[in-house]
């Protein structure tokens, strides 16, 4: 067959081909052929053919296929036919290409001029791809299998080292084909090319596009890694951070198919266990990560870092290499006190990891190498706080990490509680009681780690001194159960092996006694605290217990000193319990030891007993006073007073209990006078003035005195009464007692009719009470006093300045005024009376405006009265101004007086008091009447002749008639009050004026019948 005929018995078959190189056109001429059969048939049906099998090489099929299209080419078949032929052939070029670069440069037998002779071959068949590809594109530019063309030709100058050419065929692409199944790869492609150009912001988006297209698990680890480092490139730390660690989780993710993989947890997880390609990309990525974080602020970035990205699966896993890296790095870089920071930023971030704590000791191992041994000491206490045996850490751990942790348990918790308890030893106050209730607790954290079974094999002492410690830490921090109960065991369940272990514990066995007594104590300050009643039943549980330990201390150390103290110790538990059977034993013990035989007849023991020594005499003079005291308190006062007689016997009286004692002997005294001054107050009496005898230096005695005089008072013996409070009141003038000493006076005073004696004590009150009612009524008591003692002078003074300094209540302040008057009005001092008369009725007039509901009855009648005398004294003051020539100027000052009588008159009629009115109005008329008549009676000019006499006579009468009219109007308006069935005088007088200056008027008898009729 000719080759001719063979390419046209060919051609369906290589159309078929072609298509099978390309994707779907997509052409609308080829949507209506859908149904022609298609490379893909033709391929199924020939599948199921038999043919003859002939070995070829890849080479040498695509050489042979190459050869097959060209020549077809040659035939000018149609152009759909041949578009689809120049396409495979571009197909067939790119695969032979391919094969032929990546075989002869596998092959590394050949010389190197043979290799060189390949490459500028292979560079020139490169060149005819690109070629053939642009012209491809240019000739067909709406061809859909154009996206793979175009993709090649990327790919073909990207080999020729063309980025930018490279670069904008992608760009192209990306554009024409947004869903390209090359999307991944060319993002990729092209995120490496703006990377190498430096373009990083460009290439931070090509690796993000890449993350989010579908298929990119190929692409997907190496874009989050250069994503990563174009952050980093921009300086864009953070979000660097972010890509890196997503880097390790794909790493981890993609390790889980490896059973060893997926069986690693944080406590053995490394990144070296993963595979030898994973290893290379973690290594690498954890040194630029830990460069990024260098760069930020280091330990807090990562942590932050961490903590952003607790949502991912992983990041628990591998969080703890993140730190160590970023350490080490630190480390390498000489940033020591950095590296530091990382270590603890881990320890908080993860506390009750397992590499917390190892991470404790690396951080440990820093600090020991810098000299920092506070901060050696804090993360040692904070170690064993962290992963001990209350921890959470320590619950939830498996055997295999409380093995690892349990030797720097031990070794640390021993060292701190030591170094704390050396510490408290040199505190003082509250702050030492705080510090050994640490060293307490840490002894009973490292006690407690030390009785574990796995630490027997670790320790290196035996625990019994720190046992001791644990004791002796307790009760310096006034911890005393703990304390009593670790005293106890050593002193009594223990085993003693050595003097040295004998020596504590008989140290241990006094300890409890000591410590139950601070349990006691501690126990009555807390019912007291809280105001309630001492609990009986724990309280003698108590008493029992320690009375107990008391004994068995004495039984088994009978030699000890300090069991004689132990006795009077008890001695003061038994008075404070008022257990006073017991105190009646342990102070007999302590006086049979000193050789007092009893205290039933102390007098003749002391007077017997041999000389003591100073510290003896003070046990004696101890339990001695606790003994009169307990007396005291059973409220057997005349024994009591003997005891404290033969307990100051022994005592120093230059001390504190001297005094002491002094006034609970004048108190057993004066507790006498208390018993019986109901029953017998004559005695009572007695007794409380013998306080004063036996021990005048007791504050008692001032009190005995007082209710000697306040008992007297009582009975009336009011003479009596007064001759022991003046003296009181003579010595004692600033005692707080004296204050009410006046008061009690004043009442003898009263009482035996002393009035002046009386009014001194009242205004002793005065001078020294605070302002108020009793101050106030004291001062007028006192005036009144003195009225009632006839010193009228002392009565004035008295009242004088009662009236200036209280002018409220109201009544009274008007009757002290009116008393003043009274007083001036004796003495016949007129203006001194007129000055307190104007005073009532100017406080009238404030108290009107203030609160005229105040005045009642009395204040008006005393205001009236006051009104009433000033008028008659202004109107004096009228009458007996003479009207002499010229007249006009002795009229003006007739007149000026008569307006002031007016006026007081005014305010009388104001008042409206029937008893003061109708004389007011009657004295008014008069004045009218009297101004009337003087005027006419008044000095005549001694110039005028007859004729102008006679005028000024006419003159004269114009002038006094209204004043006549005036004074019968008056008259009449007075008369007119005995329609209102008033009687009185002043009214009939009225009546009688009337009479004589209207007779015509009121002078006829049966008018005055009819007026008398009326009254009646």
């Amino acid at each position: 067959m000719s080759v001719s005929a063979y390419l046209s018995g060919a051609l369906i078959l290589i159309s078929g081909i072609a298509l099978s190189g390309c994707f779907s056109s997509g052409q609308t001429e080829y949507a209506q052929q859908a149904k022609r059969t298609s490379l893909g048939d033709l391929a199924n049906k020939r599948s199921s053919e038999t043919v003859a099998s002939v070995e070829m090489s890849k080479t040498q099929r695509s050489a042979k296929l190459a050869n097959i299209y060209q020549q077809l080419l040659t035939l000018e078949p149609d152009p759909e036919i041949r578009t689809h032929v120049e396409y495979r052939l571009a197909q067939i070029n790119t695969e032979s290409f391919e094969a032929q670069s990546y075989a002869d440069l596998d092959d590394e037998s050949q010389p190197d001029s043979q290799v060189l002779a390949q490459l500028t071959q292979n560079d020139a068949a490169l060149q005819k791809l690109v070629n053939e590809y642009q012209q491809l594109l240019q000739r067909y530019p709406q061809r859909s299998e154009n996206e793979h063309i175009q993709y090649q030709l990327a790919k073909a100058l990207d080999l020729q080292g063309k980025l930018d050419a490279s670069l904008a065929e992608v760009e192209s692409l990306l554009r024409h084909y947004p869903q390209t199944m090359y999307l991944a790869e060319l993002n990729f492609r092209r995120g490496e090319i703006y990377y190498n150009l430096q373009n990083y912001s460009a290439a931070i988006t090509a690796y993000q596009q890449v993350l989010t297209a579908n298929d990119n698990q190929k692409y997907q680890l190496n874009s989050l890694y250069m994503l990563g480092w174009s952050e980093f490139k921009l300086n864009r730390l953070a979000n660097a951070d972010k890509a890196f660690v997503q880097v390790f989780e794909a790493l981890v993710a993609g390790q889980q198919s490896n059973r060893d993989i997926a069986n690693l947890t944080s406590d053995n997880f490394a990144f070296e266990k993963l595979g030898s390609r994973a290893q290379n990309l973690a290594i690498d990525t954890q040194r630029v990560l830990s460069i990024s974080l260098s760069q930020q602020l280091q330990s807090q970035s990562l942590v932050s870092l961490v903590k952003a990205n607790q949502s991912l699966p992983n990041i628990n896993l591998y969080q703890h290499v993140l730190f160590a890296n970023l350490a080490q790095f630190l480390l390498d870089k000489k940033l020591d006190y950095d590296a530091e920071l990382t270590y603890q930023a881990y320890i908080d971030l993860a506390s009750d990891n397992i590499w917390a704590a190892r991470y404790s000791l690396d951080l440990l191992d820093l600090y020991q190498r810098q000299g920092k041994f506070a901060a050696m000491h804090q993360l040692k206490n904070d170690y064993v706080n962290q992963y001990g045996l209350s921890s959470t850490f320590w619950v939830n751990a498996n055997t295999a990490q409380q093995a690892e942790l349990l030797p720097q348990l031990l070794s640390f918790s021993d060292e701190h509680s030591r170094r704390l308890y050396a510490d408290a030893q040199t505190q003082q106050g509250a702050q030492r009681i705080s510090a050994f209730a640490q060293a307490a607790s840490a002894l009973n954290t490292y006690l407690q780690l030390a009785k574990l079974p796995q630490a027997s094999k670790l320790l290196t002492k035996d625990i019994l001194n720190d046992e001791y410690l644990f004791a002796d830490a307790n009760f310096e921090a006034k911890q005393y159960q703990q304390a009593l109960a670790s005293y106890y065991a050593i002193a009594y369940d223990a085993t003693a092996t050595s003097a040295a272990l004998r020596k504590i514990q008989q140290q241990s066995a006094y300890a409890t006694t000591v410590t139950v007594r601070e349990i006691l104590s501690q126990h009555g300050q807390s019912q007291q605290n809280q105001n309630e009643q001492r609990n009986t039943d724990d309280y003698n549980t108590l008493i029992s217990q320690r009375n107990q330990l008391d004994k068995e201390f004495i039984n088994q150390y009978p030699s000890d000193n300090r069991a004689l103290q132990l006795a009077s110790n008890a001695a003061q538990y038994s008075f404070d319990a008022q257990h006073y059977t017991d105190l009646k034993y342990f102070t007999d013990f302590v006086l049979q030891t000193h050789g007092i035989n009893t205290l039933n007849d102390a007098a003749s023991s002391v007077q017997t007993a041999t000389p003591l020594s100073d510290a003896a005499r003070k046990q004696v003079q101890f339990v001695s006073q606790l003994y009169a005291n307990s007396l005291y308190q059973q409220e057997q006062y005349a024994q009591a007073e003997e005891g404290y007689i033969l307990a100051l016997q022994y005592t120093d009286k230059s001390t504190d209990s001297w005094s002491e004692m002094r006034n609970l002997l004048a108190s057993s005294i004066y507790f006498q006078a208390q018993a019986v001054k109901q029953t017998q107050p004559e005695l009572a009496v007695s007794q409380l003035l013998r306080v004063a005898q036996a021990v005048p230096e007791s504050k008692y005695a001032v009190n005995a005195e007082l209710d000697a005089a306040n008992l007297l008072l009582e009975q009336q013996r009011w003479q009596e009464a007064v001759d022991v409070l003046k003296p009181f009141q003579q010595r004692y003038p600033n005692h707080e007692f004296s204050a009410i000493i006046p008061a009690k006076l004043t009442q003898s005073y009263e009482a035996l009719a002393q009035w002046d004696l009386a009014a001194e004590q009242l205004l002793i009150i005065v001078t020294n009470e605070k302002p108020g009612p009793l101050k106030r009524e004291a001062l007028y008591t006192a005036a009144e006093y003195y009225l009632k003692a006839g010193d009228n002078s002392n009565a004035l003074s008295t009242f004088r300045t009662y009236a200036k300094t209280y002018p409220q209540p109201f009544d009274v302040a008007q009757e002290v005024r009116f008393k003043m008057s009274e007083f001036y009005r004796q003495s016949g001092e007129a203006n001194k009376e007129y000055y307190w008369f104007r005073q009532i009725l100017s406080f009238d007039r404030k108290q009107l405006q203030q609160d005229a509901n105040a005045i009642q009855a009395r204040q008006i009648e005393l205001a009236s009265i006051a009104a009433f005398a000033l008028g008659e004294a202004e109107q004096r003051s009228f009458a007996a101004i003479k009207l002499n020539a010229p007249l006009q100027k002795s009229l003006m000052r007739k007149q000026d007086a008569m307006k002031k009588a007016i006026g007081y008159y005014q305010q009388v009629l104001d008042f409206q008091l029937a008893k003061y009115v109708p004389h007011a109005t009657y004295n008014l008329a008069e004045m009218y009447r009297q101004l009337a008549a003087d005027m006419m009676s008044s000095q005549r000019p001694g110039d005028l002749d007859e004729l102008a006499l006679e005028e000024y006579e006419i003159l004269l009468e114009e002038l006094a008639y209204p004043f006549e009219e005036k004074a019968i109007e008056i008259h009449i308006s007075n008369t007119q009050r005995a329609w209102d069935d008033i009687v009185d005088q002043w009214i009939e007088q009225s009546f009688k004026r009337l009479a004589q200056m209207s007779p015509a008027l009121y002078q006829k008898q049966e008018l005055t019948h009819e007026v008398i009729d009326a009254i009646h």
